[in-house]
């Protein structure tokens, strides 16, 4: 006689991923404090602080350049993702410019001048880099305009659904072509 298991498939799934969500978060409390499921730009990170002018300007530099690491995150996100060596040496050089009372932009316009235009997250919009800003905007247009002529059936429907019309000979021909075509698909049962 067989007995009947405590909890099914989908209940012992849930358990499972309840217990080892549990556990995730007691290690975490244990390390680091609270739990934070969000973004909080209050908690520090190895002295990495975005609160106040000097944070928020920080966090601005940091999202408008591009980590030359090979990720192709900003330097923010990728210090956080990835862990690479290169933004944490980029945020200090942009803490240490803006406590000097550099702008965003002088400090953008520091990291072009040394690594090229490659550095930033959008290219500037001048020149040919303005076909990249147009160009979608200009492509859904397009298509929409397309597809709006296609539903509503334009001018030339009438001249592509002209025909003649079919004899009843012809008619006939055709079915029985359709039925023979049928018979010799059809299964063999």
């Amino acid at each position: 006689m067989r007995s009947k298991p405590l909890l099914g498939p989908a209940q012992l799934g849930v358990a499972l991923v309840l217990l080892f969500a549990s556990s995730i978060a007691a290690q975490s409390t244990e390390s680091t404090g609270p739990v934070h499921l969000g973004y909080d730009p209050a908690a520090p990170r190895d002295g990495h602080f975005h609160v106040g002018e000097i944070g928020e300007r920080l966090f601005s530099a940091e999202e408008r350049i591009k980590c030359n690491c090979g990720c192709g995150f900003d330097v923010h996100t990728c210090q956080f993702q990835m862990q690479c060596g290169v933004s944490p040496s980029w945020t200090q050089r942009i803490m240490q410019s803006l406590e000097a009372g550099q702008s965003v932009e002088a400090i953008e316009a520091g990291f072009v001048a040394d690594y090229g235009l490659t550095v930033l997250m959008a290219p500037p919009p001048e020149g040919f880099n303005l076909v990249g800003y147009f160009l979608p905007a200009l492509a859904i247009v397009s298509v929409g305009l397309l597809l709006g002529l296609l539903v509503r059936g334009g001018p030339s429907r009438e001249r592509v659904a002209s025909g003649t019309e079919v004899s009843a000979a012809d008619e006939e021909r055709l079915r029985d072509a359709l039925r023979k075509l049928d018979e010799a698909e059809g299964p063999d049962w």
